[in-house]
């Protein structure tokens, strides 16, 4: 269930749990554009927002209200586990592994992977081709995270009277919605009312996914400050994409690149989805990973 990596299950309703709401939207492709079938928010109270695992009732409560409001008929749905959450690796196998023994392998050798208990791991791999550095062998991405975190979303799902299809990182999912041209170098900045992340997709490192101890409401001030001491530590990004639940300022966003010396660009929609609010983001990654061809 753990990281469809572009699998297609149907039409899912992507769906997020962000801090201080429920997004859920689905969509439709025609002819190389994107529709909207359907969407919602839902307003989270602050504490159930903040740490919704501890309360997954209200979330619950939440996510049935949204799908309610929406009008959508589709009950299968599609979620996020934070980046921080998961654990992704990348391995080489015998490209003669069929997929039985490819799963048998990579369980054999998940004490030695992963640092969870094995009682509580839920693991899903993707072959992703040919390895390039062990001949004979393909490469595989494999995902990992306790099956403890899968179980507080499930918990969410049914008690909306809905049905978990496809879990998903968070990070994999947005790659869906950046621009053409690659991943390596790139960085996205994505502002939210009561939350700031950063992701970051550098070659031969595990993605990058950082929340910044600041608000939308500091976009002005303190955000910049956050933002430099942090990409102190890292490699700096090939270009910064931004994107919020509010408009951007132009001239914000020149001066925040002028004080990272980064491109900083506000993050375009998809064909068909230019004008849709920032905030579901996530939820339409999701649901684009959940379309038939």
């Amino acid at each position: 269930m753990l990281g469809r990596f572009g699998k297609d299950a149907g039409s899912l309703v992507g769906v997020e749990i962000a801090p201080e709401a429920i997004r859920l939207v689905q969509l439709q492709r025609r002819n190389r554009h994107w529709r909207v079938v359907g969407s919602a928010q839902e307003p989270l109270p602050a504490p159930a927002g903040a740490n919704w695992i501890a309360d997954p009732g209200a979330a619950g409560a939440a996510l049935q209200r949204a799908y309610r409001r929406s009008g959508l008929r589709q009950r299968q749905v599609a979620l996020a586990l934070p980046a921080c959450q998961v654990i992704c690796k990348t391995c080489h196998l015998p490209t003669a592994h069929d997929g039985a023994q490819l799963e048998a392998q990579l369980l054999a050798d998940a004490e030695r992977l992963f640092p969870f208990p094995l009682e509580d791991l839920a693991l899903d791999y993707q072959v992703m081709g040919a390895s390039s550095v062990q001949p004979g062998c393909s490469e595989v991405m494999v995902a990992a995270c306790r099956q403890s975190a899968l179980a507080s979303l499930e918990s969410v799902v049914e008690q909306a009277g809905l049905q978990l299809e496809a879990v998903e990182v968070d990070s994999i999912a947005l790659c869906r919605m950046l621009p053409p041209g690659g991943l390596e170098g790139v960085a996205l900045l994505r502002i939210e009312a009561r939350s700031v992340t950063l992701y970051g997709w550098q070659l031969g490192r595990a993605f990058q996914r950082h929340e910044l101890q600041a608000d939308g409401g500091e976009m002005a001030g303190q955000l910049s400050g956050h933002l430099q001491a942090l990409l102190a530590k890292e490699r700096l990004p090939a270009e910064l994409w931004v994107t919020s639940s509010a408009s951007i300022d132009p001239v914000w966003l020149q001066d925040l690149g002028s004080r990272l010396g980064v491109p900083c660009r506000n993050l375009p929609g998809l064909a068909g989805l230019e004008h849709v609010d920032g905030s579901m983001l996530l939820a339409c990654a999701l649901a684009v990973g959940g379309l038939r061809p």
